[in-house]
């Protein structure tokens, strides 16, 4: 009989379970949404950072050296909300991905007011293939290791190949590249080095999640080749963190 060994994810929350006791106790009185993101998170210490720093500057994932001509690509758009204030603050054009139906209802009801923002009712990967979906609000995801229940809603939603899209849409260079998907990010990156798409980007906002089996060798090899164009302007682990073009030599 063989038995599966616990990855180095669920050995980590295992042993920072006692911490994570304590600090549910300590922010009881948190409610709705940031309870859930730190439960989420399970309570890390980089998790709390980047909600302190947000309390500071609540713009932290919408400022960018953009304007009304620049091109924004939003990966895992979700209802729009990130997109809408980009838009508001900038007037760009958006490109908005959003694969899961209920949140793309959302999304195209924000678009129809806004010719600027363009809604794409499928999601960015390495391949173009069609996968079931977990319908979990903000944890939706295409991956199992996120269903908690086993009777979680489901749906068969598209992935689009990153590089087809990116030819097809011509999208060229893109001014700002956001992307919270949920484990997928990690195909998608991927794709983007072995298509020699990184380049094709100036600012990037990522949130790369730590439970993807894998995620952390992954993500190790992703940040090391954007650095190669790229610098790490902050870094949240496993919470956000935004790359900018590397400057010329002085």
């Amino acid at each position: 009989m063989s038995s599966v060994l616990p990855s180095l994810y669920q050995l980590k929350k295992f042993l920072l379970w006692p911490r994570t006791v304590f600090m549910r106790w300590k922010y009881r009185d948190t409610k709705g949404p940031m309870r859930a993101m730190l439960e989420l998170h399970y309570y890390r210490k980089p998790m709390i950072d980047w909600v302190g720093a947000t309390v500071y500057n609540k713009h932290m994932l919408h400022e960018a050296d953009i304007d009304e001509n620049s091109v924004v690509v939003d990966v895992g758009a979700f209802t729009g909300s990130w997109a809408q204030h980009i838009v508001e603050r900038y007037n760009p054009t958006i490109y908005a991905f959003e694969p899961n139906p209920r949140s793309f209802e959302q999304l195209q009801a924000k678009a129809a007011e806004n010719p600027k923002l363009k809604p794409l009712p499928y999601g960015l990967g390495d391949a173009d293939l069609k996968v079931e979906f977990t319908l979990k609000g903000l944890g939706s995801s295409m991956y199992e290791e996120r269903a908690d229940h086993a009777d979680v809603p489901r749906t068969e939603v598209e992935i689009a190949a990153i590089d087809r899209v990116w030819r097809e849409l011509e999208l060229g260079q893109v001014d700002l590249f956001k992307v919270n998907i949920e484990g997928a990010e990690f195909p998608l990156f991927e794709k983007m080095i072995a298509a020699d798409l990184l380049r094709s980007v100036n600012t990037y906002l990522i949130q790369f999640h730590e439970w993807h089996p894998g995620a952390y060798r992954k993500r190790r090899r992703i940040r090391e080749a954007l650095s190669r164009t790229h610098t790490c302007e902050w870094n949240y682990y496993f919470v956000w963190e935004k790359w900018v073009p590397k400057q010329p030599p002085a």
